[in-house]
């Protein structure tokens, strides 16, 4: 266990890292703006949906066998997952989508087909949806701010995945999607902090390995 000079210093460190990460973000996607990208949620920042971030998803093999998957709805300049949703649910996917609580948990209830607004910006299914249990999804896929090569991931500070994933199955596993440049070598991270098994760039799909070795994960045919 931390003490709590430890803890101070991995909370500085991730404040400072998340500070720069954000604005990098902000710069990235207000070009993107002034260049007519678009400004929509889930825009992405200097990407948009490169190389096709929904058709590599649906694609790997833990996707693809997943009868029950949870995702989210991208913020503006998150990596854009283009139609994911839609065609998880076309495909006969049970999808389940986060709903910010009061306390910062979440919920996640079922998508079928429609989004209303949610707390901090984000889009959620409405509240007369099912709520879906999240220990049944065999494919967890989570926002990031950064992941680094031992799969440590770093959000946006409200704790809430990490709540979350404490409810994720043994088996299930757990996807970041992030910028290229969000793939680091080190990520300061605390015990409580939940990690990941794979990570979605635009560019490559890693797998995250407990010594530090992230493995290039066999790139799904698309075709």
């Amino acid at each position: 266990m931390l003490d709590e000079q430890a803890t101070a210093r991995i909370d500085l460190a991730k404040q400072r890292l998340r500070a720069r990460l954000l604005a990098r973000r902000r710069t990235a996607l207000a070009a993107l703006t002034a260049g007519g990208a678009g400004t929509g949620a889930g825009a992405g920042a200097g990407a948009g949906d490169v190389g096709g971030l929904a058709p590599r998803i649906l694609a790997l093999p833990e996707v693809a066998r997943a009868t029950c998957v949870a995702a989210y709805v991208g913020l503006p300049g998150e990596p854009e997952l283009g139609d994911l949703l839609d065609r998880l649910l076309a495909a006969g996917t049970q999808v389940l989508l986060p709903a910010l609580r009061t306390d910062l948990d979440l919920d996640f209830r079922t998508y079928l087909g429609t989004l209303v607004p949610g707390a901090l910006g984000t889009r959620e299914p409405p509240s007369a949806a099912p709520v879906g249990d999240l220990g049944l999804a065999g494919v967890v896929i989570v926002p990031a701010l950064a992941v680094d090569r031992r799969g440590r991931r770093l959000g946006r500070g409200g704790g809430s995945y990490d709540r979350a994933l404490v409810r994720v199955a043994a088996q299930a596993t757990v996807i970041a999607v992030v910028h290229d440049q969000e793939l680091l070598d080190h990520v300061p991270t605390a015990p409580h902090d939940r990690g990941v098994h794979l990570v979605v760039t635009p560019s490559r799909i890693l797998h995250c390995g407990p010594d530090g070795v992230t493995g290039e994960h066999p790139e799904p045919s698309t075709g």
